[in-house]
């Protein structure tokens, strides 16, 4: 760590090393139980499929042309049950190269099942993520310049988990263009392309931030590319919050005034218990304000706007804990401003005296 780092830089480089590795436990926890149930559901006999059977399976794929779709279908079912799967489908050398071979080759029918093997596969460990990346990234780039929808859609999903799998992998995909092609499909007139597209982007910004592999002109290029859906969508609001960790964006951030606007969108997330959506919405939004709260431009917008308060007001009284965290975190950035100007805002804009009733209820909450 260089000696000439700031203690704001030094305290958000610790906090994205921190969350990538609980990130990264987050994914294996989801990965595990996405192939329990897509399994499940997928294999109509419920039968678990050994090893074994994906080793005939994946000999077959690699020595007889007339691998069928209902052998695929077998294949994708195996691979979603157990990562043992994976694991033994790239211990057959020369199967990954006869399933690109399927997922480049003429026969459309057999496109999209050999893109499901390959999202499947991309759910594996770093190993066969790096193995998988190396093999067929380019290919599965290339197609994110078609027309088929659900295929692209595959494709941006696979390539999204390889990007979040490790900076190896990352880098890879980065140097062959992934994300001048991501950016570009966040404009597709498909709800589900846009989605597909921020679900891969998101893991795309996690790695890169983590390997410090991304420029300060890179960072703002998806800045300009992204904040204009934070409205509309969840997955926008989570990209931006991973880019306002970055002091290079804040101003980017604050010229499209994302300050005011995640302020507004928090007043529209009245938190309901049963919505998932929207607590993870709030929960972005909230870090973004806190991330950007130490910039004096954040700060001073925060305190002079007239809903903040109201705002913060009813994220104290959230019924999830870390909202509540979340929401002190960002009240004490504010109240322990460096700077006497702002710190005397606070006091003349009765920001504190707002609040201070609230505070010592929802901090003995907190401990």
């Amino acid at each position: 760590m260089s000696s000439e780092e700031s203690p704001v830089e030094m305290l958000r480089k610790n906090n994205r090393e921190v969350e990538y590795q609980a990130r990264q436990e987050h994914r294996q926890m989801q990965v595990n139980s996405m192939r329990g149930t897509l399994g499940e559901v997928a294999n109509s006999q419920k039968r678990v499929m050994t090893a074994l059977e994906v080793k005939t399976l994946a000999e077959k794929l690699k020595h007889k042309s007339n691998f069928t779709v209902h052998d695929f279908m077998l294949l994708n079912h195996a691979l979603m049950q157990h990562e043992e799967n994976v694991i033994a489908f790239f211990r057959v050398t020369g199967a990954l190269h006869a399933l690109v071979q399927k997922l480049t080759g003429q026969n459309a029918s057999l496109q999209l099942p050999a893109a499901n093997c390959c999202c499947n596969l991309a759910l594996g460990n770093e190993k066969s993520c790096l193995m998988l990346t190396k093999a067929a990234a380019p290919y599965l780039i290339s197609h994110l310049n078609g027309l088929n929808n659900h295929l692209l859609e595959i494709c941006i999903w696979t390539l999204g988990n390889l990007a979040g799998s490790h900076v190896k992998s990352w880098t890879i995909l980065h140097a062959q263009g992934l994300l001048p092609k991501l950016l570009h499909l966040i404009t597709s007139s498909s709800s589900d392309v846009v989605q597909a597209t921020l679900y891969a982007l998101t893991h795309y910004v996690k790695t890169g931030l983590y390997g410090s592999n991304l420029n300060s002109a890179l960072l703002r290029n998806i800045v300009m590319n992204v904040h204009h859906l934070m409205e509309r969508e969840e997955s926008a609001c989570w990209i931006i919050y991973l880019l306002s960790c970055c002091t290079e964006c804040c101003e980017v951030l604050l010229s499209k005034s994302v300050v005011s606007r995640a302020v507004s969108l928090l007043g529209q997330c009245k938190i309901n218990m049963d919505c998932d959506i929207k607590v993870s919405k709030t929960t972005a939004l909230v870090r973004i304000l806190g991330n950007l709260s130490v910039n004096n431009g954040a700060a001073e917008l925060l305190l002079t706007s007239s809903s903040v308060v109201s705002v913060l007001h009813m994220l104290l009284a959230s019924p999830y804990l870390h909202i509540r965290r979340e929401t002190l975190w960002l009240i004490g950035n504010l109240l322990n401003y460096p700077t006497a100007e702002v710190q005397l805002l606070a006091k003349s804009s009765s920001f504190e005296d707002s609040l201070e009733p609230l505070l010592s209820d929802v901090i003995s909450t907190v401990l």
